[in-house]
């Protein structure tokens, strides 16, 4: 009997099960042209967001030299791992979707798309779980952190993030005795190997997502008694009221934890985009690899309104809003990117100023070729004047 489980074949994390001689899939028997074509749609929209939003990002941080910060190195990373998977992934996932949930590529086709699925989303989950380390690092110890990390470790930590994304992609190509792996059967492309998926769900998404929860609490807890603490050594000191202090404290010690907290409110936006994202796909996907029936209670709009939702374009979405995030609320690549643009408006409007010049009105042209003529003639009467003169001299001497 064939059901409808909502998170199978989603990406490469695509599941399918079987039972005996049933085989559970991950899709609709029929699906509509809105639901095809919405999706398809969207994703095309992500798709140039994504690649537009992280190249500026990737841009901004390899051109300006104040950006290069071990730091920033993460977000550089988190960047190119999803600049990468909309360049490379997307394009599979919306001919997917527009041949109808129905893979034509080939088994070949189908191992290189999972295994670079798998890649570049591990490593961006990977670079969220490091970011918030290096966040938690940054506010609990700002006197040594500079020490700690440095620009060589944070490459070398890099390195062992994306070593090991490589390594748990390259995995689903491994086949074992009882699971063949990545096969395409009914022009379906998806993993058969419950053991491997359950093992990707809980160290690719659930560890890292609970590092990175754990690594924000602290960091919120630490930041703010940090900045009660600097709030009540200026009151003692100055003397002045609550209310004025405080908003004197964040202006004196402007290197204080309690900017550190202003700048690690965008990572907390980052890490509940990620949460609304990525946590519904990878909680159906789990219940639908160990339960394929729990869906079959529900009403089928209601399972295809989860699936295109849950499965097919949030978790795709979350490549695009990160960019978006950092443009908007982090002030270093908010300055950066006004500077950007006004270098750029700066050119512009030099460029066409001599465009405007060299088009100028032919009055204008006929003006200056007069003027030109004028000087001319007057430098060729010069001329003759002295030749004329020349010639007197001569023939008084004569």
């Amino acid at each position: 009997m064939e059901t409808v489980a909502i998170g199978s074949n989603a990406s490469s994390y695509g599941i399918m099960t079987q039972e005996g001689n049933s085989t559970t899939v991950a899709s609709t028997n029929n699906p509509g042209e809105f639901e095809i074509t919405s999706q398809a749609l969207i994703l095309i929209l992500v798709l140039v967001v994504s690649l537009a939003g992280n190249g500026l990002l990737c841009y901004l941080i390899l051109a300006i030299k104040q950006l290069q910060l071990p730091t920033n190195y993460f977000i550089l990373s988190l960047a190119l791992a999803d600049f990468l998977f909309a360049a490379v992934c997307l394009p599979f996932r919306i001919v997917y979707i527009l041949q109808k949930y129905l893979w034509t590529l080939g088994l070949s086709m189908c191992k290189f798309w999972i295994w670079l699925d798998l890649l570049f989303c591990s490593a961006s989950i990977a670079n969220l779980a490091a970011i918030s380390v290096d966040r938690y690092l940054k506010i609990v110890s700002p006197l040594t952190y500079d020490a700690r990390m440095t620009s060589s470790r944070a490459v070398l930590t890099l390195v062992a993030l994306w070593g090991y994304s490589i390594s748990l992609a390259s995995l689903s190509l491994c086949p074992t005795s009882n699971a063949p792996g990545i096969v395409v059967e009914n022009q379906r492309c998806f993993i058969d190997n419950k053991i491997f998926l359950t093992v990707v769900f809980v160290i690719g998404f659930f560890a890292p997502f609970g590092i990175m929860i754990l690594m924000y609490c602290f960091v919120f807890k630490v930041a703010v008694d940090q900045a009660q603490q600097l709030f009540r050594q200026t009151e003692s000191l100055n003397g002045i009221h609550r209310h004025r202090s405080r908003r004197k404290s964040s202006r004196i010690f402007p290197g204080t934890p309690f900017l550190e907290l202003k700048a690690t409110k965008t990572l907390m936006i980052l890490l509940s985009v990620f949460c609304i994202c990525w946590s519904p796909f990878f909680v159906l996907s789990l219940v639908s690899l160990h339960n394929p029936h729990a869906w079959d209670e529900l009403p089928s709009w209601f399972t295809v309104f989860l699936k295109a939702l849950f499965v097919h374009v949030l978790p795709n979405c979350n490549s695009a809003f990160n960019p978006i995030i950092y443009t908007t609320y982090n002030h270093q690549f908010k300055n950066a990117f006004k500077q950007l643009f006004k270098r750029y408006r700066g050119a512009r409007s030099t460029r066409s100023a001599s465009l405007n010049g060299s088009m100028s009105d032919p009055s204008a042209d006929q003006g200056r070729m007069l003027q030109l003529m004028g000087t001319d003639a007057s430098k060729r009467t010069s001329s003759f004047r002295l030749e004329d003169e020349s010639d007197i001299s001569n023939t008084k001497e004569a």
